[in-house]
């Protein structure tokens, strides 16, 4: 648990902007952080806090597949597939540390003016499943498989719940979105709520 908190915490992916010089568009566009308004965008939902954001893993981590010992992060691998036991999903590349920002990775991105159904085009303002194009819009990702949809929606539910917990502890916020424990709290997480709690370690000042 502890080494999959310090990849998300130190490993993220940079990103190319220019410093100064507000980068919000981009960053809705395609998941990224502006640093001059302090806020980021996965799926279309705005974040606050950049350890929450950095924890969602948007742009994943390219990996050597040949460090993997885990058999299902190998078939994983093999298959573009995720691993449950370890919560690890695979695609061009790249290691993925949350079926969210997994997801996203495998849904195409479209331009708005090319997409002409009215219902879609409203859904990419935040999300939604068109039945008529069998197609779910998050934000300008497209995903075809309604499960899958569903499974975004999910997480970006938690993803709104943490970021609102962020204000109070962005250790809780980021323990919300990856079903672990805060080190600060003591509280343990799973499916975006508490889930158990113990006496967090003594401060040592």
């Amino acid at each position: 648990m502890w080494l999959l908190y310090a990849l998300l915490l130190f490993g993220g992916a940079a990103e190319s902007v220019t410093p100064g010089r507000c980068s919000c568009a981009q960053a809705l566009e395609n998941g990224g952080w502006c640093d001059v308004h302090e806020i980021g965008f996965i799926g279309s939902v705005e974040v606050d806090s950049r350890l929450l954001f950095d924890a969602l893993d948007a742009h994943g981590h390219t990996v050597d597949p040949a460090t993997f010992d885990c058999p299902s992060c190998r078939e994983a691998i093999a298959t573009a597939g995720f691993c449950a036991t370890h919560r690890i999903g695979f695609f061009e590349g790249k290691a993925y540390f949350s079926r969210l920002s997994y997801s996203l990775a495998r849904g195409r991105r479209l331009v708005p003016a090319a997409v002409e159904c009215p219902t879609c085009r409203r859904h990419m303002a935040a999300r939604g499943w068109c039945a008529t194009c069998g197609v779910g819009m998050v934000g300008n990702v497209a995903i075809h498989d309604r499960r899958d949809f569903d499974e975004v929606d999910r997480a970006l539910s938690i993803v709104e719940s943490a970021n609102r917990v962020a204000a109070r502890c962005e250790h809780c916020a980021m323990a919300m979105v990856t079903d672990t424990q805060c080190p600060v709290c003591g509280i343990r997480y799973e499916g975006g709520k508490e889930a158990g709690r113990v006496t967090p370690p003594r401060k040592v000042d």
